[in-house]
């Protein structure tokens, strides 16, 4: 009976696991095996990680330090620049906006008012002549006026004047310079059929008791 008692024995040891009857279990297991970290790839990855980040912070730090002086001098520029637009710019213009629009209308009209002229109201424009000019150019209009009077009369002539365009060059609170682009439109008892010359014009203007009236035209 002991030998069966033994057999038996054997037997059940002989289910047991490998592993229990070896011994070993992980807690024994040699340095570097054993359950890997579901977290890290590779022995080390975390540490190298952490170095390149550090570098990275290291180099960000070497790139921005250099633009501290950069933008200081920047700054310093910017403002010498303004301080230099500020105390060269020009002085304030003497004419305001309502001059500017009002001597460059009575350049227009002015204009239109002695370069259009009809042979039946010959007084009526002489007479506008000299409303809408002064000085010696006053004087010089309605003469050169009255030495052609014959030839309008006899030629029955009639011009109307419009201007294309108009822009001032110059001014000031008691003169002013203007460009105009005028087309002439005439017509006689000769020729029937209207002729039309453009011509581009330079008038000055003065102004009299807040009027701006022309004081010299010149062909350009």
């Amino acid at each position: 009976m002991t030998s069966d008692t033994e057999a038996r024995t054997r037997d059940e040891e002989g289910d047991v696991p490998s592993s229990v009857g070896d011994g070993t279990d992980e807690r024994n297991a040699p340095a570097g095996q054993g359950t890997e970290d579901p977290g890290t790839d590779e022995p080390g990855t975390g540490e190298k990680a952490s170095g390149e980040e550090a570098g990275s912070g290291r180099t960000r730090g070497r790139l921005t330090l250099p633009l501290v002086p950069v933008l200081g001098v920047l700054l310093v520029l910017l403002l010498a620049a303004t301080a230099y637009l500020w105390f060269t710019r020009p002085d304030d213009s003497p004419v305001s906006t309502a001059d500017y629009a009002s001597a460059l209308q009575a350049a227009r009209s002015a204009v239109v008012d002695i370069a259009s002229f009809d042979h039946l109201t010959l007084d009526d424009d002489l007479e506008q002549i000299r409303r809408v000019t002064t000085g010696d150019f006053t004087e010089q209009a309605v003469e050169e006026f009255e030495g052609q009077r014959e030839n309008i009369t006899q030629f029955e002539l009639v011009a109307n004047t419009e201007v294309i365009g108009a822009g001032i060059t110059r001014a000031d609170e008691k003169e002013a310079t203007v460009m105009l682009l005028v087309a002439a439109t005439s017509e006689n008892a000769v020729e029937p059929r209207p002729v039309i010359e453009k011509s581009r014009i330079q008038v000055t203007l003065e102004k009299v008791d807040d009027r701006w009236l022309l004081s010299g035209i010149s062909g350009r």
